[in-house]
């Protein structure tokens, strides 16, 4: 979790604390577990532009 909020934040140019806000606000809006798109973002399957 902490690794795809870092790249997420660096993805986006935001702190973390935004950055974890965006993952749990992509997952809430496409009915998904946290955990899931994290190890997508991860996989770099799912990348934050």
């Amino acid at each position: 979790m902490h690794q795809a909020v870092g790249m997420v934040s660096v993805q986006l140019g935001v702190s973390v604390n935004e950055a974890l806000i965006r993952l749990r606000a992509y997952a809430f809006g496409n009915s998904r577990q946290l955990d899931d798109v994290a190890d997508d973002v991860i996989a770099r399957r799912l990348r934050f532009e």
